[in-house]
């Protein structure tokens, strides 16, 4: 497929598997974490989306892209971190960090692997406020990538098929 989305998207999801141990679900943000009730995922997980995309003329249908790339990291309601919780529970609700923190490591300054994109930066994380009791933090990260998907393809005919005039 020659969108690059689509590229972007899989080998991010690649990248995240092989270099995140311990996730359970690594799927596209369809929106799993804004429902009530349960959310349809395997925890922990991370949902990645693309926002904010702007596109410029490069020529000949070739666009610069440049964008947000967005890893929401999920995991089930957790034990208690107060001072007085015991060290293995509060190991145990503190993993969050360690996975955000691996997931960091993987795709900050990593490209999708084609010469056409540029690598991710990270330019925000944030804590999603919720009433579920689940933990969600959001890493954006930048990116910028050349869209060839419409630039039309060229067609070269072989030397032998020209007639030379004398």
């Amino acid at each position: 497929m020659d969108s690059p989305f689509v590229k972007m998207f899989v080998a991010m999801q690649e990248r995240i598997v092989q270099q995140v141990p311990g996730l359970a679900h690594v799927a596209h943000d369809t929106g799993q974490l804004s429902g009530k009730g349960r959310p349809p995922v395997s925890w922990p997980c991370v949902l990645i989306d693309f926002e904010d995309f702007a596109f410029t003329n490069m020529g000949e249908h070739v666009q610069m892209a440049k964008g947000t790339v967005v890893l929401k990291l999920g995991f089930a309601p957790y034990s208690p971190t107060a001072h007085d919780t015991p060290a293995e529970y509060k190991a145990a609700a503190m993993a969050y960090y360690g996975a955000e923190a691996a997931l960091h490591t993987a795709i900050h300054g990593w490209s999708p692997g084609e010469e056409q994109f540029g690598s991710l930066s990270r330019v925000s994380v944030t804590t999603q406020r919720r009433t579920d009791g689940y933990r969600v933090r959001e890493l954006r990260y930048s990116v910028a990538f050349e869209d060839y998907s419409t630039k039309p393809q060229q067609q070269w005919v072989p030397a032998e098929m020209f007639i030379v005039l004398g």
